[in-house]
């Protein structure tokens, strides 16, 4: 409706906003939402999978992945291998770390374990477990990759020298075991491979800064696990290496006596562990001579790496004992020969380990064997019973002219040793002993005791005759004689008493006692030396006695 009062005032109508200000709220949250989205997108990490055994300790958006205790990813999903063989772990990595993802990167499981040989990862019971992960910047880029089953033993960066190990004994080592020098552990064993082709334990270890550099190509290494006690044929002997490998095995190596010290080997340089010392030291010797023994008598004791030995200086080693068709027949058969083979080396007889001092030691050998030369079996300590075969000349040998082949082994012929030839001797008068007339004798010895016997009781009967024989010359003759020179003494004091004596005739008395005396003495002397001429007739002749001077 229109009017024409001009006290009215018309109102003005203006058109309103199509978009009101309070979008710009939302609209400011969307464009910074999406600005971050795309920061995050942008900059996020890639995702790697790592193949695990088991998710044991493993959790989605919480478990973390750490290069030196530092959080670089995190693990966001955990799915079953289609084989279920294991489980598939996806993680985000930082885009920070994503060049350390390349071809030498390694992740294991950090958590609580405890074994006979460490103790690792207890700091993780209360802030629970986590996927540590090795730092390599260098290699070829991936995104898939297959866990440890157990920390790697040497800290990655540690400086100081991988090497690799083999052996083929008996005795086998884990991951951690030590690598003792002189009592000091230098080193780990890492890692442990059986090749079932070669039947032969391959071993990555690391030997630490900078006991690595002594290390050269002519280093040996060799197993000290536990306390061995060796009963050879030099006697008895106990070997260990520290209190580490007296709990766990462990190995040692060393340089030995008389090799030069040799160069330095680089990363990954290949080594063989021998089972001791002297495996080791053997092993530089690369000729050697060999022959056959043939041995008629017990090789008890004798043992495979028993010293060969020539006056007293060992120059091999047995090889072999019966373990080869050496000689046609059985074991079962009498006089059937054991076969030993033996090694000579070289080296050891101080000529050129070559094959220029093989010949030499092969031509030496045949030239004695042609003579003297000959092997026996002897007892190197009485206390093991151990054997070692001894190289000796036979003065009285017999003479070979042609020596013997047998397999392509040129034949040491052999000598009975020592305790062989006295066991032979014992059994031989043993043997003549068993052959004298042991009865007869025995008789005749109880006839010789008879006849003793009678003689003793001839005799006592002859004592006691000739003692009442003495005691009755004693009461009769001597008494009597003696009894007339008393009466004839005392009538002579009266005389001379009364003065019916004079000088001379008392001489002339003192004559006659002396003459009665004399007299006498053949009959002391006949029982003085011959007591019994008074019982017992005698044809001898009469002693001749001396007579007085006229």
């Amino acid at each position: 409706m229109t009017t024409n009062d001009p006290n009215i005032n018309e109102a003005k109508v203006k058109p309103t906003s199509s978009i009101s200000r309070i979008w710009i709220i939302p609209i400011l949250v969307i464009v910074i939402g999406g600005w971050m989205v795309y920061y995050q997108w942008k900059n996020q990490g890639p995702l790697i999978t790592i193949e695990l055994h088991s998710a044991t300790g493993i959790e989605v958006n919480k478990t973390p992945i750490k290069v030196r205790d530092l959080d670089i990813g995190q693990v966001k999903k955990i799915t079953l291998k289609p084989d279920l063989d294991g489980v598939l772990v996806t993680a985000r990595i930082d885009a920070s770390a994503s060049h350390l993802l390349n071809e030498n990167a390694k992740f294991w499981v950090v958590a609580p374990r405890i074994s006979f040989s460490e103790v690792s990862g207890l700091n993780t019971l209360l802030s629970g477990s986590y996927i540590a992960m090795s730092a390599h910047d260098k290699g070829k880029e991936q995104l898939h990759f297959t866990a440890l089953e157990r920390p790697p033993v040497t800290p990655p960066g540690t400086p100081g020298l991988h090497v690799m190990l083999k052996s083929d004994d008996e005795f086998a080592y884990k991951p951690g075991d030590p690598i003792i020098y002189k009592g000091f552990k230098v080193g780990e064993f890492e890692d442990a491979t059986f090749n079932i082709e070669e039947r032969v334990v391959y071993y990555d270890a690391f030997i630490e800064a900078p006991y690595h550099k002594l290390i050269t190509n002519t280093t040996r290494f060799w197993d000290v696990s536990g306390v061995k006690l060796l009963l050879e044929s030099n006697g008895v002997s106990v070997e260990t290496g520290s209190l580490e490998t007296l709990l766990a095995n462990g190995i040692t190596f060393g340089i030995p006596d008389g090799v030069p010290k040799g160069e330095q080997v680089l990363d990954n340089a290949f080594f063989t562990i021998y089972g001791d010392s002297t495996s080791a030291s053997d092993a530089r010797y690369k000729v050697a001579a060999e022959y056959l023994l043939l041995i008629d008598e017990s090789v008890r004791g004798l043992t495979v790496g028993a010293p060969v030995e020539y006056r007293g200086i060992e120059i091999g080693n047995v090889t072999a004992i019966n373990s080869f068709p050496a000689v046609e027949g059985s074991i079962l058969e009498r006089g059937y020969p054991i076969p030993v083979l033996i090694n000579i080396y070289p080296g050891k007889a101080r000529q050129p380990d070559t094959k220029e001092g093989l010949n030499a030691i092969k031509q030496t050998i045949r030239n004695w064997l042609e003579r003297d030369l000959r092997a026996s079996l002897r007892m190197g300590n009485v206390l093991t019973g151990g054997l070692y075969v001894d190289l000796q000349h036979v003065p009285d040998a017999d003479y070979t002219s042609q020596i013997e082949v047998i397999n392509g082994y040129e034949v040491i012929p052999t000598v009975s040793n020592e305790f062989t030839q006295l066991t032979q001797k014992a059994d031989a008068i043993l043997d003549k002993i068993n052959q004298l007339p042991l009865k007869e004798m025995v008789e005749n010895v109880q006839l010789a005791v008879e006849d003793m016997r009678l003689a003793a009781e001839s005799v006592e009967t002859a004592s006691s005759d000739f003692d009442l024989l003495i005691a009755d010359i004693d009461a009769k003759a001597l008494n009597s004689n003696l009894n007339q020179v008393l009466v004839s003494l005392d009538g002579l004091l009266k005389n001379y008493s009364e003065g019916g004596f004079n000088q001379s005739e008392i001489k002339e008395t003192v004559d006659a006692l002396q003459e009665t005396m004399r007299n006498i003495q053949p009959l002391l002397l006949k029982l003085n030396q011959s007591p019994n001429s008074l019982i017992f007739s005698q044809e001898s002749e009469a002693d001749i006695q001396p007579k007085a001077g006229n």
